[in-house]
This record gives structure tokens, sequence and C-alpha cells, in this order.
């Protein structure tokens, strides 16, 4: 289960809250049931053994709702995550880059320190949902996201509803066998053979002394910089193996790049351009236009849309 409840009506005034946990930092946003965001909060994430960022998380809500306590109750928060959770237990996984509890669901864990149910998602997923429902892929019956920076991750969204798979494992695209012996690579993987081969230790590893950060290899590129101009088409090349490998098999309407490297247009221009030669009809590219606050806006729109949902529920109810 995604979710944790607290007994609570949906009433006409309050707020939902919609959290996007990173490696680096926790952003915290407030919205009103109109989708108005009324306050933000940013933090450096908080590490350590004993998983404090989950104290981290309430405490920077809290203190939201105490700076704007006119804004009304908090109805509901939804956390995104950098790992997958399964819809049916609530265990996160698959988090190589961030050390949370695998053997609990977050979502019960977060709820004990909230006044309010609680969904814990995959972070890629909900800049996914944020895609869809303000970005690019309005308007469109489906939209893959896919998040090219620190890792890879890919959200789906289809008619409207994230398309999660039976354990939440869907759109774990770094983990894609590619290679020419991945049985015998894969168990030696850091993070996953495609992941490997595209991600932010991957590009630095191409570049002079491997300690230069991607930004300035993007930075120098643009300068005029063979070497990093080279760096950055190998890159693309070996990611339109897996973007043609989202486009063969789920055939959505849309695809978009994102993430500190994704969202370079120079990026998704040259993996448009591999990609030609790799499938036989054409793909739609798009880098995406929401910016590096896709996963809180994804994360309060689900909400607001859960909540809406329950109110359609419950007028339902008191009709029969």
């Amino acid at each position: 289960m995604r979710q944790a409840h607290h007994p609570r009506r949906v009433d006409s005034a309050g707020v939902v809250a919609g959290v996007d946990l990173g490696g680096t930092k926790v952003l915290v946003g407030l919205a009103n049931l109109e989708g108005r965001i009324l306050a933000k909060a940013e933090e450096p994430t908080e590490h350590g053994s004993d998983a404090p960022v989950l104290r981290q998380i309430p405490r920077m809500i809290t203190s939201l709702l105490q700076q704007h306590r006119d804004l009304g109750p908090l109805l509901k928060a939804v956390v995104g995550v950098p790992s997958a959770v399964s819809p049916l237990t609530g265990l996160a996984s698959l988090s190589p880059h961030l050390a949370i509890p695998a053997d609990r669901p977050l979502a019960a864990l977060l709820a004990k320190a909230l006044p309010c149910p609680v969904v814990v998602e995959n972070d890629v997923n909900l800049a996914a949902y944020a895609e869809a429902t303000l970005g690019k892929g309005r308007n469109r019956d489906s939209l893959a996201f896919v998040a090219f920076g620190t890792g890879v991750g890919m959200g789906l969204v289809v008619g409207g509803r994230l398309f999660r798979g039976r354990h939440g494992r869907a759109g774990e695209l770094g983990l894609l066998p590619l290679g020419a012996n991945p049985h015998q690579m894969a168990p030696h993987a850091r993070a996953g053979l495609f992941e490997d081969q595209v991600d932010s230790p991957a590009v630095r590893s191409l570049y002079g002394d491997g300690t230069v950060p991607v930004a300035e290899i993007f930075a120098r590129a643009a300068a005029g910089d063979g070497q990093a101009a080279t760096v950055i088409e190998t890159l693309a090349k070996s990611a339109s193996v897996g973007i043609a490998s989202v486009q063969a098999l789920l055939d959505p309407d849309l695809i978009v790049l994102g993430g500190g490297i994704g969202s370079q247009r120079e990026f998704v221009n040259a993996v448009t351009r591999h990609l030609s030669v790799l499938l036989p009809f054409a793909a739609q590219i798009e880098a995406t236009g929401i910016g590096p606050e896709a996963g809180m806006l994804g994360a309060l729109m689900l909400g607001l849309n859960d909540l809406a949902s329950t109110v359609i529920l419950e007028q339902r109810e008191a009709i029969q």
C-alpha cells in the first residue's frame, strides 16, 4: 500500500503538502485546494544510519503549517522518494543514492508525525505526473518522462493515471540489460547496466581526470571545447538505446527528458538524432519545461487529485 490513513473528511478549506526528497535536498510545498502554491521550504537532506530524513520531512511540513495557520488543516501529504515504492506493501526498494528503510512502509512511518493521510511515491513518477498535468503532456493520452542525472529513471502516465507496475518498479530504466554480455556484467553493475552508461559518474569519467562536474562539461561544450562535445555525443548515443526501448515497448504519445542532464537542449537534440538510426519510425522527444521543482509540483497535483477523487466518491455514496 502507498498510503497510511488518518480519519479525516475533506473540508472546503485546507492545504496539501508536496515533498521532493533527493540525495542533496528536501523541497516542501503547500498548496490550497485550488492548486495555488502558498509556501515553499528547502533544506539540505539529513543523512544518517537511522534515517533522520524521516523526521526532517514532518518537521519541515509542520514548520510551514505553523507559519501559515490561517490556511486551514493539512488534508494530505505526498512525498516523492528516489526509490521504487510497492503499491502492495508500501515498501521502498532500489534506492542506491539514499539510505531509507526498506523493511517498513514509509507512508506509515511519516504519518505518525502528521495529522493526515500520507502517500509515498517514486520521485520520477511525480515528475512525470507534473509534466502530464501541468507541462508538455497536457492533452496527451500517454507520456513517458525520463530523468537523466545522478541516476536514470522513468515515469509513465497513461490516461491521466500513473502506471506503476505490480511492484512499483515500472520505469526502472537503469536496469535495462544492455551491452554485449549482460548476463556476465549485470552482477557487477554499480546501479544497473544502462544506468552505468548514462549517469553522472559515467559522464564525468569520460572527461579529463574524471572530476569535472557534469554541468561544467556541458558549459565547456557550449563554449567550443571539442572533448566536452564528444563526451555529450557519446552520452547521447548510449542514452538513445534506452529511449528507443521505451518507444518500441510502450509507444507513448510523447517522451519528455528531464533531470540535470536530460533537460539540456543539446543532449535532447543529440538523443533525437541517434534515435532516428535505431527506429524505423519517428518518435517525439522534448525537453521538460517545468524545471527542478517538477517532483514537488507533481506531489501537490497528485494530492489534490486524490482529494478530488475522495470527494466524488463520498458524494456518490451519499446519493446511494
